[in-house]
Parts: C-alpha cells; sequence; structure tokens
C-alpha cells in the first residue's frame, strides 16, 4: 500500500510536536543534549556547526545525553580538540586517532568510528574548505 502524503495532517502533528516541546516538553524533556555547547563556543559559529556535524556522524544506537557529554569532553581538551577541525585531522595517524577518539568515549566502535570521522573530515576539507555550511551554498 503507498504512503498518501496529508500536508494538512502533517502541519497539524507538526505544531502539536513544536508546541509539545516548548512547554511540557517532550518525554518530559524541553532541551536537548546537543544544544549544550561547549564552554567558549558561539552558536552559529563554524566550531559550532563543526561539533554538531562530527557528533552527529556517530550518532546511531546512542545515549544522546551520554554521546554529547563525550564529545563536549574531547571539545574541552586541548590534547583532543583537533579532532574538530578537518584540516588536522589529516595530520594525524590513524592510531592517534582512535585513541583520542577513544578517550572521553567518543567512540563505542573505534575502527568503524575513526573510519567516519576521517572520512567526513577529509569530505568537508576537500571538497566544503572545512566548513559544512559550504554543502548548501548554490542550493
Amino acid at each position: 500500500m503507498p504512503i498518501k502524503l496529508d500536508v494538512e495532517k502533517g502541519s497539524k502533528v507538526a505544531e502539536t510536536l513544536y508546541n509539545c516541546f516548548n512547554t511540557d516538553g517532550i518525554h518530559v524533556h524541553t532541551d536537548m543534549p546537543e544544544d549544550i555547547l561547549p564552554e567558549g563556543v558561539e552558536g552559529g559559529s563554524l566550531e559550532h556547526v563543526l561539533f554538531i556535524t562530527l557528533t552527529v556522524s556517530l550518532d546511531y544506537m546512542r545515549d544522546a545525553p551520554t554521546l554529547w557529554e563525550c564529545t563536549r569532553k574531547t571539545f574541552d581538551d586541548p590534547d583532543t580538540n583537533y579532532l574538530f577541525h578537518p584540516d588536522k585531522v589529516k595530520n594525524i595517524s590513524h592510531d592517534e586517532l582512535i585513541k583520542d577518539l577513544r578517550k572521553y568515549k567518543l567512540a563505542k566502535r573505534p575502527n568503524q568510528d575513526s573510519k567516519i570521522w576521517i572520512t567526513n573530515s577529509t569530505t568537508l576539507n576537500k571538497y566544503y574548505n572545512g566548513n559544512p555550511l559550504e554543502i548548501f551554498r548554490g542550493l
């Protein structure tokens, strides 16, 4: 049976969810773990966009609050902060990258997660000047 789109119903559901989130919350939560920025990061800055983009790439079957806490710890540590700068990732050995992704348990599956991190960083560097917002330029 094909799915039939109902824009009117979809709009009502979206409005209901939006209103619930901004009042009572969804499952009693009115904040999202990804909304808590690392120390000193300005919302909407390149650092913020890289923080969100790279973290989301590892966001599968993970407890969201734990994932984002691990990410903030990794970001806040001067020794592991380079992970959020695609141009710096290319200069790090694979073993070093795995070690640093594991330091605060950002990587749950070190080999796979490191490959994802390297692939995303390389792609951002090669095609988008290290800036995820460049993906949307010209659309």
